[in-house]
């Protein structure tokens, strides 16, 4: 139960440093044009 809780916890943390990534350089390249 606890390596489930775990593995959810790293998916959640990896979706949101890509999703965040993602925001960040829609912005950056809506900037430069």
């Amino acid at each position: 139960m606890l390596e489930a809780f775990f593995t959810t916890l790293m998916i959640l943390v990896a979706v949101a440093t890509l999703g965040f990534a993602a925001l960040t350089w829609k912005k950056l390249y809506q900037g430069q044009r």
